[in-house]
């Protein structure tokens, strides 16, 4: 907590270097003490926009406005605690839409309502709670979901042909009973399959991955005395996976539809989660983390349009990506789902984000005893290279927010919708960090090295608006 005492001279020289290390102490101008010593040499420390601006030209710097002044200092400045929050607040401020404290105090020293300038660049909560309730997706019940996949949508058509395979062997062993009845069961086997393999090359792999298919587990494929319980057991379960299969085509089917009415809706999506799923283990988990974020209280109040990868289905792999780049260019805010091993596709969706100057959340799962999400929730929150991507439009770099548990990550998701993030400002390596308080993690980093910032922001134009890309001073 900051102290509140009255301003003073040894302050302005040496404390408030102390307290903000971004000043570099080695560029001090000599006028910077010398008009300290001459404005404030009857002992009464008071600063107001005009002996700021007398203290700014030490620095080479043009006068600040009376918006800018009022907006960060009030009136006058007279207690530490005043001038060190409105530091800080413009510090922030520079970090969220510039990303260069000289480039923010240019662009909004002479700005005249600073008030409906950030205004106009904030999500409002209004614009997402007067909207009609969002129910166009159709439901598909959460062990169901996994049907969608790539692996579970395609296991049934796979058992088929397996239990084909299965076939052709009690097919062959009844054909010819009697000769594999006078042979050891080890030789009848290899017969068999020798003989198979003619037909099918593939013929012992298949009969292997047979026993790996519920209810025929337990069963002895090349047992004559067992012949007519196989062929029972394989003509049952044919027809359970059939049923099967016939139920995979209608989910399909409405993951279809349910894709298209995403694509319908681009225009007012919010949120796009990004994950990557292929067995039932893998939805189920995905779809207890979506229902974790979206049934929160607070996030329910906000009426949000959110995709939901465990309802949508798409057989195209080219389409499919298509769909997922414009979720990412259309939603306001992704949420990236990490896992053990992540796949280049949704990697590049949150470098995507972020280069789109859009808000990103990594949820990576806290699972007890598991070192290797640890590690990765510690890569992602300081070492990744997709953990910090400068905004194609406006150059500003932007970190990603890492969560631990669905609880978390509705958290922070309302707070960057109503505009309620909680920063604070850290110095690492020579430059400005901004973390998100609570997960301590990077949002926005400026640079300390004054010859990059020069190179750098040469080659960028003015600033952009963090939520839509277009120019600073132009309505979104």
């Amino acid at each position: 907590m900051l102290i509140d005492i009255p301003l003073s001279v040894s302050f302005l020289k040496d404390g408030l270097m102390a307290a903000f290390p971004y000043i570099d102490k080695n560029k001090v101008p000599k006028e910077y003490s010398d008009n300290l010593d001459r404005l404030f040499k009857n002992g009464a420390v008071v600063v107001d926009r005009e002996r700021l601006n007398i203290i700014l030209t030490a620095w080479r710097l043009p006068a600040a406005g009376k918006k800018f002044f009022a907006y960060y200092f009030g009136t006058k400045i007279t207690t530490v605690g005043q001038l060190q929050n409105g530091l800080e607040k413009f510090v922030k401020d520079a970090l969220w839409h510039f990303g260069d404290l000289e480039r923010a105090y240019l662009e909004l020293s002479e700005e005249d309502n600073l008030d409906e300038l950030f205004t106009r660049h904030k999500f409002h909560k209004e614009e997402f709670t007067s909207r009609l309730n969002w129910d166009v997706i159709e439901d598909i019940v959460p062990e169901d979901r996994g049907y969608l996949g790539y692996v579970s949508g395609q296991r049934p058509n796979k058992e088929v042909r397996l239990l084909s395979a299965a076939q052709l062997v009690v097919a062959e062993l009844e054909a010819n009973r009697a000769e594999y009845e006078k042979l050891p069961p080890e030789e009848s086997t290899r017969t068999i399959l020798a003989k198979l393999a003619e037909r099918d090359p593939d013929i012992r792999t298949k009969v292997e991955e047979v026993k790996r298919i519920e209810k025929m587990r337990s069963i002895d494929l090349f047992s004559a005395r067992e012949l007519e319980v196989n062929k029972a057991a394989i003509s049952s379960k044919l027809i359970e996976v059939e049923t099967e299969i016939e139920k995979v085509k209608l989910l399909k089917k409405i993951g279809w539809q349910n894709l298209q009415n995403y694509l319908r809706n681009l225009q007012s999506m919010d949120v796009y989660v990004a994950t990557s799923m292929r067995d039932d283990k893998e939805y189920m988990e995905m779809y207890e983390f979506i229902r974790g974020v979206f049934s929160d209280e607070k996030i329910k109040e906000l009426n949000l349009r959110y995709f939901d990868p465990t309802l949508a289905f798409c057989d195209s792999r080219i389409d499919k990506g298509l769909v997922e780049s414009l979720m990412v260019r259309s939603s306001k805010v992704t949420i990236y789902c990490a896992q053990e091993v992540d796949t280049f596709g949704k990697d590049s969706e949150l470098a995507s984000t972020l280069a789109h100057g859009k808000p990103a959340i990594v949820y990576v799962p806290k699972v007890q005893g598991n070192t290797k999400l640890e590690q990765r929730a510690n890569v992602f929150r300081e070492f990744h290279p997709l953990g910090l991507q400068i905004g194609i439009n406006d150059g500003v770099a932007r970190g990603v927010i890492v969560v631990r548990s669905p609880e978390q990550c509705a958290k922070v998701l309302y707070q960057i919708l109503t505009n309620t993030l909680d920063v604070k400002i850290s110095f690492e390596q020579h430059g400005i960090v901004l973390r998100e308080r609570e997960t301590n993690s990077i949002v926005r980093v400026a640079t300390g090295w004054g010859q990059l910032a020069s190179s750098f922001w040469h080659n960028f134009d003015r600033t952009k608006s963090p939520k839509s890309g277009v120019p600073f001073h132009e309505s979104p």
